[in-house]
Formats: C-alpha cells, sequence, structure tokens
C-alpha cells in the first residue's frame, strides 16, 4: 500500500515507535488478531501531531487503541493505522482539594497503585478494570461500587486526523447527560482523551490500599484472572433484573467451547481463549449466546466488548 510510504518517512523524527504488518495479537488482552498496516506508539505531543499531518495526508483509516482491553480484533488484522495510546500521558498530580489531573493513557492499575499510596479515596470502585483511564472513560467502566463517571469532573480532548492540521486541545465538565451505562455521549471516533480530572476523597493510605487489596482477592476469586480475555463480554441485561453471567448459567453454556474459546467455568461473562482461539471462534461463541438467551429467555443480550470486523 503506497500510503504505509508516508509512515515510513516519520521513523527518523519520531520519538515513539511506528511498526509495520505488527501483529495486533501482541498488544490486545485476547492474544487474537492478525496484522495492522501500521502500529504506532507515539512518546511525545510531536509524535501525535506527525501523525495527525501524516493521516490527513493519505487519509488511511485509523482505529485508536488504548491497553486492548475491551477489544476484539479481526483474524484479518487492520488495513490502517492503529494508534496506540499507552505511553504518551501517564501523570498524576493534584490540582485542587479532592481534584486530580490523569494522563489518559494510565493504565488502571497504576492509578489505583498511585491512590493507594496518597490516600486517593472513592477510586477503589475501579478495581479489576483493565485498560487505561481513557479508555474507561469512554465506555464508563465500572463496577458494582460506581462508575468512573460518577467521579469525573472533565476531559481533555483532541480530535485526530480529522479538521485542521493543529491538533487543538478542547476541555469539557461533564454532567450526567454524558454519560448512560457503558456509553459515552460526547466523544467523536476521532476523538482521543488526553487527561481526565477526577474527584477523590482524602483517607488514610492504609485504608484505601486494604480496600483495593481486597476488591483484587475478590477477583481473582472469581474471575479468570489467568487466562487471556476482553473482561466483561456483555452488558447486564438491567431490564431484566440479572447479570449477564447468570443468563449464561441459566443457558447451561458455562464452559462450552468452539476451537480454543471457552466461557470461562469461573464467570460466565468471561470469554478466555485457550491457547490459540480466533476472533472467529470468539465471535460464534457470542453469536451463539445472543441467539440462545433470545429464543430461550427472551433476554436481548448486547456486547460490552468492542468487535472490530
Amino acid at each position: 500500500m503506497p500510503w504505509v510510504d508516508e509512515f515510513r518517512a516519520l521513523t527518523g523524527r519520531f520519538s515513539g515507535q511506528i511498526e509495520f504488518d505488527a501483529p495486533l495479537s501482541r498488544v490486545a488482552y485476547y492474544r487474537i488478531g492478525g496484522p495492522a498496516s501500521v502500529l504506532a506508539t507515539p512518546r511525545t505531543l510531536e509524535d501525535l501531531h506527525l501523525l495527525h499531518l501524516a493521516v490527513l495526508k493519505v487519509g488511511c483509516p485509523v482505529f485508536v487503541l488504548g491497553w486492548g482491553s475491551n477489544l476484539l480484533f479481526p483474524d484479518e488484522g487492520f488495513p490502517g493505522l492503529v494508534l496506540r495510546m499507552k505511553h504518551l500521558f501517564t501523570e498524576v498530580r493534584e490540582v485542587g482539594p479532592g481534584r486530580i489531573r490523569v494522563g489518559g493513557s494510565l493504565g488502571a492499575s497504576s492509578l489505583l497503585r498511585i491512590a493507594a499510596e496518597r490516600g486517593y479515596g472513592g477510586l477503589e470502585r475501579l478495581t479489576g478494570i483493565p485498560g487505561s483511564v481513557g479508555g474507561m472513560v469512554a465506555m464508563n467502566a465500572g463496577t458494582h461500587l460506581g462508575e468512573i463517571s460518577g467521579i469525573l469532573i472533565s476531559t481533555e480532548t483532541v480530535s485526530f486526523g480529522q479538521g485542521a492540521e493543529s491538533l487543538e486541545v478542547k476541555i469539557r465538565v461533564h454532567g450526567e447527560s454524558d454519560f448512560s451505562y457503558r456509553r459515552n455521549h460526547f466523544l467523536s471516533p476521532s476523538d482521543l482523551i488526553l487527561h481526565a480530572e477526577l474527584n477523590y476523597v482524602p483517607e488514610d493510605p492504609a485504608n484505601v490500599k486494604a480496600k483495593i487489596d481486597e476488591l483484587y482477592q475478590r477477583r481473582k476469586a472469581t474471575q479468570p484472572v489467568d487466562l487471556p480475555s476482553c473482561g466483561s463480554v456483555f452488558m447486564n441485561p438491567k431490564a431484566w433484573g440479572l447479570h449477564a453471567w447468570q443468563v449464561v448459567e441459566k443457558l447451561g453454556l458455562k464452559g462450552y467451547r468452539i476451537g480454543d474459546a471457552q466461557v470461562s467455568e469461573k464467570h460466565g461473562n468471561f470469554i478466555v481463549n485457550l491457547g490459540s482461539a480466533k476472533a472467529s471462534d470468539v465471535r460464534a461463541l457470542i453469536r451463539l449466546i445472543r441467539e440462545r438467551a433470545k429464543n430461550e429467555l427472551g433476554i436481548d443480550l448486547q456486547e460490552e466488548v468492542r468487535i472490530l470486523s
């Protein structure tokens, strides 16, 4: 593809990493996915700007990747630029009483470690969620303790690969209408989250650490953390008063397997990769669960995992 040469020409000026025909299985929690034509991991805002200009020039498809947790890449790969936002903004700093500014690329586990060290109470609601802060905001991630939208004050975003040559930072203060269950209602497909401002409650660091540790142990006991997965596959069907895992159990599908994709024997809302699962195996299993839930229980399950086709 001739447009790839535009990205090859950046390598001498790029402080991050640019790879070509890079297997996406290497950067996805599922360990599934064919090659990306270009996989770029910027480390500076200048890196991001160079990529932005290249996309404006060649008009290639773009997919924005955080930590690759809530995602299923296709076996065929992605015929465009995969922008991996893992190392660009990872800082955490206090900006006022009970308020912190967090880089969108920071992993949830790193944020929780800092919360335990500094006594940032209220962030334990994010315990066990894989992925980045930006990814959690984009999908309004949460646990039984609450969603990230409940502690989110504002976001800083830029529009990548669209519009003007400059990357204009936009700040948005958030309200309830910006989110619903596992959804945001303000980001466009080209928007990147650079930073998020969060509320916290000052607490004794030892207490925060104890709560986070307890939640991690609960996750380890109830979820298949030892096998590759995307996390929760389906949203909870709240209209039926059930959790998604309860639906799967009612169908008797725990442990059901297609190829090397298996409904976890530990948690019914996880589909795990036993070693060499293909995206087609996972999709077939999702399709089976959805069809049986609809036909046998009248329940319309919706995917929480993002599936690229």
